[in-house]
This record gives structure tokens, C-alpha cells and sequence, in this order.
């Protein structure tokens, strides 16, 4: 089906740019992309063989490592069937999606930096309704955005704003240490997107507590990439006006206006959601054993409700 909603703007040069920062040339990759794709074929326990676009993504996301590629994209398809908890209402036609969309924003910028990220900003729409947001669903939603990018965007790495405007410390008791290991799994782990800084703007009294809790559960290297503002004023020191929603002082669309667009978008892709609904691993005919990092997530998530963290 023809796309016709452009919600992810890619420079003409930034395939080219990205693949030679791992030694690699677009006529490289793409033989490598057709080698995962006859690799995906041997491997009968999956339910499918990825589009080129995805496979690419997977590629350029593990640093153009074939093997640990493959191991991303059998943990693409296996965690669905082995938590199943996160993929439970996560289509985007169902009730539940739909509820979440009236409550918060999650929107990608379309425009990427300079160094080809791309940036995130998630936001509360209104705080009379903070207490209806369950983060785990505002989670799958975002799931979903990532199934999208897999198909149009190039995934090198995303830079993360959380606009804490209108919440309050109710909201930190939302923000379990379970909750953060989860999100930060989906991401790292599934995803291997490369998390370049996170911003911390319109912070709240609890801001502090909400660090201490990271802390502890993210590397140094990527602490030290948070950034806290008590405004949103930051944001226009480290990106381009042309950037930024017109929200926080730039000239591209507004994050609601942003957000209308994503409906659309759904909608284009509402068979391959269909279809996600269904894609199941056969265990039985699976020919080896996970990749130990593989193993770790799934034996996190399938004990985390179990978990004491909290």
C-alpha cells in the first residue's frame, strides 16, 4: 500500500554518511542485507522474512554486525511470544491504544539532528487525566512507532526529550524501577537503539528522586548524557530552530499537530500490525539457543511482576 503520510525526513546523504562510520559502503550493506535475509530463511522457527528496509535497520542499529543483527532480529519476533503481557492490546486499532493517544503525546521530530538522530519527545496531554496513563500502554504505543520507523526511517541513534510539564510526584509512583528496566530493555535490548542524550525539560520537585532511580539502573556513560532544565529554553542551545515544534520556540509543526498525524500513518500500516498480531516463533524448530543477552531480557520479563524493585 502506498504511503502517503511523511512523518520521518531522511537527508539524501545520511545512508552513505552512516554506513562509513562502521567501514561500510551502501553496496556492502546491501549484500548483507540480502545474506540476513537468506540467513532468515534457514531459520524455520521464525514466521517470516523481514523487508530489506528493516533488515538494514537491524544491520545499521548493531554497528553493521551481522551476528549480533541476527540475534536482534530473532528477539524481534521471540518476545512476543515470550512476553506476551507487552504485546497484548498493542495494536493500534484497539480500544486501548486509542485511549492512550488522548492522553499522551509520543511523537518523533521529522527532522533529524545533524549527526542523522532522531529525536523523541514524550509529553502529557492534559494532567486532569495523569491518573488514567498507564505507562506500560503509552510503552506499546511507542512500540508501534518503532514498527513504523523499521519500515520508513534510518535508525542510527535517538535523542529523548520528557516534557514533565503538568505532572507531579503521583507521577513518580508511576515511574517504578520496574517500569524504567522495562523501558530501557525495550529499547537496548530488542531495539539496540543507541541512546545519544535525554532531556529532562519543564522539571518538577521530584526530578531528583526520579535520577536516583536511573542511576542505578543505567551505565555511567549514558547517565552522564541526561540533561535537566527547569524550562524548555535548553532545547534551542542544541538543536536548530527548524527542529524544534513551534512549542518550544522552533518553526516546525506543533507536537499536537504532529500527533494528528499519526492515526494516518497507522492506518497505512494497519495489515502489518494485523499481521504482528499473529507472528509467533515455533520454538520447536528453533535451531539453537538465544544469545546469552537474548536470554538475560527474557528471563527479566518473564519474572518482572514477580520482581521486588519496586
Amino acid at each position: 500500500m502506498p504511503k502517503h503520510t511523511e512523518i520521518f525526513s531522511v537527508q539524501s546523504n545520511a545512508l552513505s554518511s552512516i554506513v562509513k562510520v562502521y567501514n561500510k559502503t551502501e553496496e556492502s550493506l546491501a549484500e548483507d542485507v540480502l545474506n540476513l535475509k537468506k540467513w532468515m530463511k534457514d531459520q524455520h522457527h521464525l514466521p517470516e522474512i523481514l523487508d530489506d528496509k528493516s533488515v538494514q535497520n537491524f544491520l545499521i542499529l548493531n554497528k553493521c554486525n551481522k551476528e549480533k543483527a541476527k540475534a536482534k532480529i530473532d528477539m524481534y519476533y521471540t518476545f512476543r511470544s515470550q512476553v506476551p503481557d507487552m504485546v497484548k492490546n498493542i495494536n493500534p486499532r484497539c480500544s486501548i491504544m486509542k485511549e492512550v493517544a488522548t492522553l499522551v503525546y509520543l511523537v518523533f521530530l521529522p527532522k533529524m539532528t545533524k549527526d542523522m538522530y532522531r529525536v523523541f519527545v514524550a509529553k502529557c496531554r492534559t494532567k486532569d487525566k495523569l491518573d488514567q496513563i498507564d505507562l506500560y500502554d503509552a510503552l506499546k504505543m511507542a512500540a508501534n512507532l518503532q514498527e513504523i520507523r523499521l519500515k520508513e526511517d534510518i535508525m542510527f541513534g535517538d535523542v529523548i526529550i520528557f516534557d514533565l510539564e503538568g505532572t507531579s510526584v503521583r507521577y513518580l509512583l508511576k515511574l517504578t524501577p520496574t517500569f524504567l528496566m522495562t523501558f530501557i530493555n525495550l529499547y537496548t535490548k530488542v531495539y539496540s537503539l543507541p541512546v545519544k542524550g535525554v532531556y529532562l525539560i519543564n522539571s518538577v520537585p521530584y526530578v531528583d528522586t526520579l535520577l536516583s532511580i536511573i542511576k542505578a539502573l543505567v551505565s555511567p556513560k549514558i547517565f552522564e548524557r541526561i540533561h535537566v532544565s527547569k524550562d524548555a529554553n535548553i532545547l534551542k542551545e542544541h538543536f536548530p530552530l527548524e527542529m524544534l515544534p513551534r512549542d518550544y520556540g522552533g518553526t516546525e509543526k506543533s507536537i499536537e499537530e504532529l500527533h494528528e498525524l499519526y492515526p494516518l500513518k497507522y492506518q497505512e500500516y494497519q495489515d502489518r500490525f494485523d499481521l504482528l498480531d499473529k507472528l509467533r516463533v515455533n520454538e520447536s524448530l528453533r535451531p539453537a539457543r538465544l544469545a546469552d543477552e537474548n536470554d538475560e531480557f527474557l528471563g527479566y520479563h518473564g519474572n518482572f511482576k514477580t520482581l521486588n524493585i519496586d
